[in-house]
């Protein structure tokens, strides 16, 4: 395993937004709901005859700022789920998550949440969509993915419990996983226990997210739920027992710098990111993703160019998120092999790109 606790380097050291982009990538916390491009979303919503409040255009669809909490972002992210009404607007959300927001910022491979819910398509056939931008995306751009169906724990247990059995019912390779989505405070993670003991049965890796705590759901998540990794967590830090407790069990966190900042889960939402770097230095394993990157006026390359000079990390720390996303994914071992080896050759022809010490 990778040294999940880095070295910084001089405040003065920059990440350029070149190197950012072309540093090679890992994506285990990125939504397909929250990955639409604007123009796309605005141009199915109308055809759908979805109305999003205001009548945005592209330019204003998405307005981070304006987001007063959780709940008003996942008013639109719902929205944008309902508008979402073939097998064809699924295959095209998907191919354009995966490339505008996946490849082109050097995602090799990505476990993406999939959140069928809003949509009014029966599951079978937003699978079938999903299944066919992910062929599509990953023919033109080599990109590989796979599936992480998300519940929505602002819904009742048993409706979890029956997406389960439907994810189960209808399933295929791509489908590895299963997560806990929406807000915590409305849906803490123990009442689900039931729904993650029949995926658990099903085979399906598990995960949860947990963007504001307590400390104790962290325990939860991972003594009830059965999970192998956390999304966010970032409170965790906040509980020097239960933090010791992940170091150990090496725990990976799926940390999204911009988006948390935005929701002031990862800090004070100064751009300090003060809790990703309380989680580094505590030596956990840190993975860093986009999360919704559009919606919060981000992409794959602006989360580590943001963090990494926000922190003062430099090439060898921003290339470790990616070896511990490695390590956190669901891969089976020959294939994180595989791409342990391509970011080692990476690396080595780029290892000069940023030192990791300023005079």
């Amino acid at each position: 395993m990778t040294d999940a606790n880095p070295t910084p380097v001089s405040p003065g050291t920059t990440v350029s937004r070149a190197l950012a982009q072309a540093i090679p990538k890992v994506s285990l916390h990125c939504h397909l709901l929250g990955s639409v491009p604007a123009a796309t979303t605005v141009e199915l919503a109308r055809r759908a005859g979805v109305r999003i409040p205001g009548d945005p255009d592209a330019e204003s669809v998405y307005d981070s700022a304006a987001y007063a909490d959780l709940g008003q972002f996942l008013s639109v992210y719902d929205l944008v789920g309902a508008s979402l009404i073939s097998r064809d607007d699924v295959r095209r959300v998907t191919y354009e998550s995966l490339t505008c927001f996946g490849s082109d910022h050097s995602v090799w491979y990505r476990e993406i949440f999939v959140t069928p819910q809003p949509s009014p398509l029966p599951y079978p056939q937003f699978l079938s969509g999903v299944l066919d931008g992910m062929r599509d995306a990953r023919s033109d751009t080599g990109i590989e993915s796979r599936i992480v169906m998300a519940i929505n724990r602002e819904h009742s247990v048993a409706e979890a419990v029956e997406f389960v059995q439907q994810v189960i019912d209808h399933r295929v390779d791509e489908v590895i996983g299963i997560g806990l989505d929406y807000e915590e405070v409305n849906g803490p993670p123990a009442p689900f226990a039931p729904a993650y003991a029949l995926a658990r049965r099903g085979g399906l890796h598990r995960t949860a997210h947990s963007e504001s705590g307590p400390p104790s759901a962290i325990e939860v998540i991972l003594d009830e739920l059965r999970c192998s990794r956390i999304d966010h967590g970032y409170h965790v830090v906040t509980d020097e027992r239960i933090t010791r407790r992940c170091v150990q069990e090496r725990i990976p966190f799926t940390a999204t710098p911009v988006s948390s900042d935005i929701g002031r889960y990862s800090g004070s939402g100064d751009g300090s990111h003060r809790r990703i770097r309380e989680m580094v230095d505590a030596g956990l394993q840190v993975c860093i993703d986009s999360d919704d990157p559009p919606m919060f006026g981000t992409d794959p390359t602006n989360d580590f160019h943001a963090v990494g000079n926000a922190l003062g990390y430099g090439l060898d720390t921003l290339t470790t998120f990616t070896r511990n996303a490695i390590d956190a994914c669901w891969l089976d071992e020959s294939d994180k092999q595989s791409l342990r080896g391509r970011l080692d050759a990476w690396a080595g022809e780029h290892r000069d790109a940023i030192p990791e010490e300023t005079p």
